[in-house]
């Protein structure tokens, strides 16, 4: 669908088939607010804060400017952990909207996920779209800013598990270098600078992760995180540095260019 069906579709609470066989007419008020839409679309604000829900893995999440808007990049992250996480507890490192946190929740029944993010209005609506998905009993919602408390060893959910051990740590952090913040399409510069902003190289979050990780992970499990494209040498030797990790395994998007990193802890 083009973007004006996904509106239609959107007012007219129809499928994509219906705008062809049915051909639907708008009210006044529907037209007007199709317009409206147009008019925020052409300003640059990004289709689903306008619609106020995008979909991931299947799913209808709500979604506002104070999250990021999930991406199919993600959902690749989350079908690689799929094909290892099965079961236990997993660690997502700046939750955002919540969407992989309850994509693992809803597709590993017998899990518990921890979510971490600075933003209150962010686990807000994470909170919200976890209850929609009724996956909000066995997720855990802690604000706390992970690039400190990791590298101070005093989080508030470290303690979420029983023997502060986590069975899969995962994360899309923020890996923008902040001097190309200002050359993103203007849609995606109206998305949270938080959760956009990678520091100079767009690596700082992935230093911290990457160094504090181990300590949280139990043996045998997986650290999992997406990064941005031309950062994949750079993050595997930062994680071969360590030596504590092998297995290390970078996995290529739709688009053929290197997305994801999978290290298991020894």
């Amino acid at each position: 669908m083009n973007e004006d069906e996904i509106i239609l579709t959107h007012i007219l609470q129809c499928q994509s088939i219906d705008l062809v066989l049915n051909k639907p007419a708008l009210t006044s008020v529907q037209q007007k607010q199709f317009e409206d839409y147009k008019r925020r679309r052409q300003g640059g604000e990004p289709l689903q804060y306008i619609l106020g829900t995008c979909n991931f893995m299947g799913l209808e999440l709500m979604v506002d400017p104070s999250v990021l808007v999930p991406r199919p990049e993600t959902e690749q992250l989350v079908d690689a952990a799929l094909k290892f996480f099965k079961g236990g507890i997993a660690l997502d490192l700046g939750t955002g909207s919540g969407n992989i946190a309850i994509a693992l929740a809803k597709f590993v029944p017998q899990s518990q996920i921890v979510t971490v993010d600075r933003s209150a209005q962010a686990l807000d609506v994470a909170r919200a779209n976890a209850r929609r998905h009724g996956v909000d009993d066995r997720i855990q919602f802690i604000q706390d800013d992970f690039s400190v408390s990791l590298q101070t060893r005093q989080s508030p959910w470290a303690s979420a598990c029983n023997d502060g051990l986590f069975d899969l740590i995962i994360s899309n952090p923020p890996y923008i270098p902040t001097s190309q913040l200002n050359s993103l399409p203007k849609d995606v510069q109206q998305e949270p600078a938080v959760a956009l902003d990678g520091g100079e190289d767009g690596l700082n979050f992935y230093r911290i992760i990457i160094q504090y990780s181990p300590c949280l992970l139990r043996t045998g499990a997986c650290l999992m995180m997406e990064f941005g494209d031309g950062q994949a040498q750079a993050i595997i030797k930062l994680v071969e540095a360590q030596k504590v990790f092998l297995k290390i395994e970078i996995i290529q998007d739709l688009a053929g260019r290197d997305r994801i990193i999978s290290a298991k802890r020894i």
